[in-house]
């Protein structure tokens, strides 16, 4: 079969946006030193580039050094010429992030809102969400290139189905279209952590490594997988489930329904439910109002000597250290980001997590591993990960049909 040309269009969008990730990631860079990157000749190099300046997207930032001749004009992204809206979705409240084109956040808000159990009303509230916090937010509605929006549990990302969220218990919700034709915006929607992920490979330490993991703990236990740079997700688009590895055939009932998952022993409730097993007092509250302060606390006291919570995080870190060691075994992944959720002090668990790892890690795959952990990470980095779900698109060097 032929395959037909990509067109003039498409081809110059291409080329455009190849420039574009040049100038990101090499600025200040020179048009003749983005000409020899591209092997583009003198006239589409300078015709893209005007472009890119006319649409704002690029700025002149000065004048290289003199090598005898002209001296050359230096390029950067104008960080201010577009903007992505990031929401991560939780059960009583949206937090949204305003992200420019160097993924910083420029502006934040938490806003009370009722998810949980709302699926099918959920659209036109976060759709009134996002038009307000862009009215706050003063700036140009034509400057705002899409939503991202961040949930838990997997995801559909080809039709932007929420296909079960069991935290705000959503099944089978479209999110994505919904908010297009409310919008009329590009709009993103992929699970929480891949999110995480997304922004870590744009703009974080996942720049400088090819294969790495995120491992998240809090109400739930995330896994977001990178090989060969791009996002692992499986035959079906969702990926790796970390948290619902079985542990136990007949153990711990798990949000999910199954027993024995991994997530029932290491997310905040597994938690609680250890402490409790070890002799601990703690009130009992219901799923969903185990919160990061009962777990700050269960810290505070493994901190000043309370035996049962000592155990407790001896406990987690070591089913954490066999979940991590399984997760080396299978991708043999150069690094390991591990971020706590608030009132999570990952560093009380860390001996135990680096001992059970090594233990149980085949042959030399962990050798060359580098372990990082993000203690006490805030509720912000999944909304900017939600926006950096749009900055990626905008960058991307392949057209859309």
């Amino acid at each position: 079969m032929q395959i037909p040309p990509i067109g003039r269009h498409k081809a110059r969008e291409i080329n455009q946006n190849t420039f574009l990730n040049l100038i990101r990631i090499h600025a200040p860079i020179s048009r003749t030193q983005l000409q020899k990157l591209t092997g583009l000749s003198q006239g589409t190099t300078v015709g893209l580039i005007t472009r890119l300046i006319e649409q704002q997207l690029v700025v002149e930032t000065g004048m290289a050094a003199s090598t005898g001749g002209r001296k050359a004009g230096l390029l950067a992204l104008d960080p201010e010429g577009g903007y992505a809206v990031g929401l991560s979705l939780m059960e009583h409240r949206v937090i949204a992030a305003l992200l420019n084109l160097q993924g910083e956040v420029r502006q934040l808000s938490h806003l009370p809102l009722q998810l949980r159990d709302r699926g099918e009303e959920a659209i036109p509230l976060l759709a009134s969400c996002v038009e307000d916090f862009i009215q706050r937010c003063a700036v140009p509605r034509q400057k705002i290139i899409g939503l991202g929006c961040g949930i838990s549990g997997p995801v559909n990302t080809h039709t932007g189905e929420a296909i079960d969220s069991w935290f705000l218990n959503w099944h089978s919700i479209s999110i994505r279209d919904p908010l297009i034709e409310r919008l009329h915006m590009p709009v993103f929607v992929d699970n929480a952590v891949n999110c995480l992920a997304c922004y870590e490979k744009l703009y974080g330490r996942g720049q400088r490594w090819r294969d790495f993991l995120i491992v998240t703990l809090g109400r739930g236990l995330g896994l977001a997988t990178v090989v060969n740079n791009a996002l692992y997700r499986g035959a079906q688009g969702i990926g790796a489930e970390l948290g619902h590895i079985p542990i136990s055939a007949n153990g711990r009932l798990c949000e999910c329904g199954n027993r024995g998952c991994l997530e029932a022993y290491i997310a905040d409730n597994g938690i609680t439910e250890t402490y409790r097993e070890m002799g601990g007092e703690l009130k009992h509250l219901a799923r969903d109002q185990v919160d990061e302060f009962m777990i700050d606390e269960l810290y505070t006291r493994a901190r000043h000597g309370d035996e049962a919570a000592i155990q407790t995080f001896r406990q987690t870190g070591f089913y954490l250290g066999m979940g991590l060691a399984t997760l080396v075994n299978l991708y043999n992944p150069t690094q390991i980001m591990i971020y706590g959720g608030e009132g999570h002090r990952v560093e009380m668990m860390q001996e135990t997590i680096l001992a059970t790892l090594k233990e149980h890690t085949f042959s030399l795959l962990g050798r060359e591993l580098s372990l990082i952990i993000e203690a006490n990470t805030t509720m912000n980095n999944w909304a900017r990960g939600a926006g950096s779900l749009v900055l990626q698109d905008f960058f991307a060097l392949t057209t859309k049909s």
